[in-house]
């Protein structure tokens, strides 16, 4: 049984018995349906919707999920690295046990209601909407922040002390802050 630690994080990663799967065997959209033990790589789900599903000891690798609708969603031990999230939407997505994202992009996509509470995001670029979200624990070290939306929702995440400096223009941009010099 092979795991990833990443950042403190031990995803469960699918057997090697099986060969990764290139193509997504399932139906679109796809509802109420559990996906499990499967390694995917260089995977297009752009524009798909998953909706009531349950990803457990998933790999993902080299996809692209531009587009895709993931609604009630739960995930653990799931693995994605260099995945494209680019205008996705996330709504209800729920973390129930580890999962990281080394690489990824979240470039205007739309995460809404969602429990991403100690989840793993190392070196991904958020430029996402975020709102209404639980990021609790969730460790966003080495990513870049500078376009994310939402700040109220990465309460209790963890970030560096470089990431200050985005995460305070991010402030300025939700809060619609006016910089001005006091008079002398």
């Amino acid at each position: 049984m092979q795991t990833a630690e990443i950042r403190g994080a031990k995803v469960l990663l699918p057997s090697d018995d099986e060969p990764a799967v290139h193509a997504w065997p399932y139906s679109d959209p796809l509802e109420e349906e559990k996906v499990a033990n499967t390694h995917f790589t260089s995977l297009d789900l752009t524009s798909h919707r998953l909706v009531d599903i349950n990803l457990n000891r998933c790999r993902f690798t080299g996809s692209r999920l531009m587009g895709v609708s993931l609604a009630r969603v739960s995930m653990s031990d799931v693995l994605f690295e260099g995945c494209q999230f680019d205008y996705a939407t996330w709504e209800q997505v729920k973390v129930t046990g580890d999962v990281a994202f080394i690489g990824c992009s979240f470039k205007e996509a739309e995460i809404i209601g969602s429990d991403l509470r100690g989840a793993v995001f190392d070196d991904c670029a958020f430029a996402a909407n975020i709102k209404s979200t639980k990021m609790s624990g969730a460790d966003l070290r080495g990513s870049d922040l500078s376009g994310l939306s939402g700040l109220a929702s990465l309460h209790g995440a963890q970030v560096t002390e470089l990431q200050l400096r985005q995460l305070s223009e991010v402030m300025i941009r939700d809060l619609d802050l006016t910089i001005t010099e006091l008079p002398l």
